[in-house]
């Protein structure tokens, strides 16, 4: 299981046991004096099955085998939810069919999106799931994998992909790979860390076209380069600089140019990397204005940014280091990620299939389409263009008005 799936899972109740200290004696013949209790009012039970009321329950709003009960909604939202797809709502784009046994398992889940273009662009999932679309359709692809896919970077020869460190895959960074798959990923191996970082990656972003990937995990961030055949680790901010500053558990990277990163993460965390692209990045310091956890950030430009966390959490930064503002929005649901294609252009996405657009003075609900009564939980979102919105979860795929 991974750090950001384990990170949305909540805690187990406690069983009780008996104690076996001192005193567990009474403790347990306590419990027995309850059992005999309880034996005395059963017998008093009346258990004639001509003198028993029959109830009968009313049956509930899915089918005889516990399937989607059509175009029923839940938890009176059904304004958001609408059966069919219209103008302005995020409707199923393909992979997933319309039943559980149809196209892609509902189980499946779409960690990342990223484009090159409106008609190049890629995602990636549990169960070694990968999917592109070529500009007509959304097509699986054999990465070579069983292993889940949580980061994907779109290189400049290529495209790399993984889960965990131990099992990175390539398509098209040259020469060196292992068994391609059919559609021509390879697995590369072990990735190692610099020295003295650690494996446990908690988020990954590479810009588009670049020769290099940030790689955030539990202790520094660092980088992968790209440099034709080979993978290269090397140091971003080392281990001590992160023991003073906030850049360990970060949960969300991204950056527009080669010189400036955005990271957020655990308890507020906020940063920006400068210099990313030399031999020794610095970190600025943010003040988010809360200690909730931010799950996803998405970079504007340089000096501005916007970035997503626990309950409906959504700020927003144009430079300064105290210069976040906490915006208004029209939910408490966890939010997971936000992408855009300007300032006045934002999506966020998130539990319950809530999805948030901002168009430059407000934030509103957006309605999904299609979903019977599942309400799947949305963990990314790009946007190529405006217009242009792929939106991935638990078992679905969306787009603006079911335009591919």
């Amino acid at each position: 299981m991974s750090v950001r799936t384990r990170a949305r899972l909540g805690q187990g109740a406690s069983a009780w046991r008996c104690p076996l200290v001192s005193g567990a004696g009474f403790a347990c013949g306590l419990a027995a004096m309850f059992v005999a209790a309880c034996a005395a009012i059963d017998a008093e039970v009346n258990l004639n099955p001509e003198n028993t009321e029959t109830v009968v329950p009313a049956p509930d709003a899915g089918g005889a085998d516990g399937a989607d009960a059509g175009d029923a909604c839940a938890e009176g939202d059904c304004a958001f939810f609408p059966a069919e797809c219209e103008p302005g709502a995020l409707c199923p784009s393909g992979l997933f069919g319309a039943e559980p046994s149809a196209g892609v398992d509902w189980r499946t889940r779409l960690e990342t999106i990223r484009a090159r273009s409106a008609t190049d662009a890629w995602v990636v999932g549990t169960v070694g799931m990968a999917a592109r679309f070529d500009g007509t359709e959304w097509k699986t692809v054999d990465v070579g994998t069983y292993e889940s896919l949580e980061y994907i970077w779109l290189a400049n020869a290529g495209e790399l992909a993984f889960g965990t460190l131990d099992r990175v895959f390539t398509r098209g960074l040259g020469a060196g790979e292992d068994a391609p798959s059919p559609d021509g990923w390879a697995n590369r191996g072990k990735l190692t860390p610099p020295s003295g970082a650690s494996s446990i990656v908690t988020a990954a972003w590479g810009r588009t076209g670049s020769n290099m990937m940030w790689v955030a995990t539990s202790t520094e961030v660092w980088r992968i380069g790209a440099d034709g055949a080979t993978l290269t680790p090397t140091a971003g901010v080392p281990k001590s600089v992160c023991s003073n500053l906030p850049c360990k558990w970060l949960r969300a990277l991204d950056g527009v140019s080669p010189n400036v990163v955005w990271g957020v993460g655990e308890t507020g965390s906020a940063i920006r990397i400068t210099g990313a692209d030399g031999a020794s990045p610095t970190v600025e310091v943010m003040n988010p204005l809360t200690w909730s956890v931010l799950n996803g950030v998405w970079a504007v430009s340089d000096t501005e940014a916007w970035a997503v966390g626990a309950r409906g959490l959504v700020i927003h930064n144009v430079g300064a280091t105290f210069g976040w503002q906490v915006m208004e929005v029209p939910t408490d649901e966890h939010l997971y990620a936000v992408a855009g294609s300007s300032s006045s252009d934002v999506w966020a996405v998130g539990d319950k299939g809530v999805v948030l657009h901002y168009d430059g003075t407000t934030w509103s609900r957006v309605k999904v389409a299609g979903m019977g009564r599942r309400r799947p939980e949305l963990l990314s979102v790009w946007v190529p263009e405006p217009g242009k919105v792929w939106v991935g979860g638990q078992g679905v795929l969306l787009s603006l008005g079911g335009k591919r």
